[in-house]
Parts: structure tokens; sequence; C-alpha cells
């Protein structure tokens, strides 16, 4: 009765440990999905920020995402890809309102994920993924590999207006800790485009295309 009872012992010991062992690895997993979740929240509401700018920026429903709400219209032919009076069809100066404004509500965007990395402990881990990408409309004897080559021109100048007109650099070593930037051109791609389904003949609405489009995405974890 004694060996049995010594059995029955180590087994409760043993049982009452492993309980409390798998007791505590749940509690322990309930606080960090809590943590995740916390940090979900606050990374989602900070693109409410966006909203507060009606005249720049729209949400679109269709692809589930913030776009920009004027249109940039450069003229047709591979050699306009500046951001230049000469190289923009339409009223410049409007266009170069809308851009600067553009850009310094980013960099404000950004200046509140910098600051709210640098005070808040629950963030320390969040950064940022900046595309700013350039698309090119297809129309008739357009080629694809040099509509490539001109929306990521149209894309790179964007950036270096921001940069040589505005003092705006969002490759600048204080927001690599905060934002990855990328420079891209997706010629005839991407998703969202005008023209669809696509018809040679609609000229104006194909030359929409010839457009930025910028996506910022939250990049969680080391």
């Amino acid at each position: 009765m004694t060996a049995l009872f010594a059995v029955v012992l180590v087994l409760f010991v043993l049982s009452y440990y492993n309980l409390n062992k798998k007791k505590q690895e749940l509690e322990n997993l309930v606080k960090i999905k809590e943590q995740e979740a916390e940090i979900l929240r606050k990374v989602k509401s900070n693109f409410k920020i966006f909203e507060s700018e009606p005249n720049i920026f729209y949400f679109d429903t269709v692809y589930n995402r913030i776009q920009l709400k004027f249109q940039i219209n450069f003229k047709t032919g591979y050699e306009f890809y500046h951001i230049r009076q000469q190289d923009i069809d339409g009223n410049f100066l409007q266009t170069k309102n809308n851009l600067d404004a553009l850009g310094f509500k980013i960099k404000a965007i950004i200046d509140t994920f910098k600051k709210q990395k640098d005070s808040d402990p629950a963030m320390k881990d969040i950064s940022y993924l900046m595309v700013i990408s350039g698309s090119a409309s297809k129309l008739k004897g357009d080629d694809e590999y040099e509509s490539s080559i001109l929306s990521y021109n149209r894309a790179l100048f964007l950036y270096k207006y921001w940069k040589e007109n505005l003092g705006i650099d969002f490759d600048s070593p204080q927001y690599h800790e905060i934002i990855e930037l990328q420079i891209s051109g997706v010629g005839f791609g991407g998703i969202g485009r005008f023209n669809i389904p696509y018809d040679v003949n609609n000229v104006t609405e194909e030359k929409k295309n010839q457009r930025f489009v910028i996506s910022i995405a939250p990049k969680i974890g080391k």
C-alpha cells in the first residue's frame, strides 16, 4: 500500500506540475495575443490619419486602398516623366500645388509614426514599407519595355521632386528605422487600372493610367 501511495503521489505531483505549466503557457499565449491585438489596433488607427485630408486622399472600397484624389496628367511620350511645366499636360501650377501638399502630408504622417515608435514601447518593432510606384498608359504603338522604364522614371522623379524642391527625403537616415522606401514602375500592370475591360480606342480613360500609386504598409516584427 505504501508503494502504491507513493506512485499515486508522484503521478499527482507530475499532473499538477504539467497542469500548472500548461496553464502558464496558455496565460502567456493570451498575453501575447492581447499585445498583438493592441498593436494591430494602433496600426489600423494610424491609417485613419489619411481620412483627415479628403482633398488629397480617398479610400477605394473596391481595392481596399488609399488613393490620390487628384489626377496627374503627363504629356504622352516616353520623354515626359519629370515634374516640370513642359512635362505636365494641363494646369501645372495646380499639379505642383497638389504634389507639394501630398509630400508635406505624407511627411507629417510618417513623422507621427516615428514619434509613436520612439515613445510607445508596444510600437518599437513596427515599421512601414513605402512604395512610390508609377504606371503607364497602353496606347496604340506603345512598347511594354519602354513603358515600364517610363513608369519607373515617373516614380523616381516624384521622389526627386520632393527631395530637391521641398527638402523632403523619405530615404534619409532619419527615417530608416520607420520607413523602407522602394521605387517601382509597373508599366501596363497593376490592379485598379482605368479602361477595364481594355479598349484600345478609349484614349481618354487609358491616359488616366499615367499616374502614381503610393502604398504604405505596416511591417510587424524585427
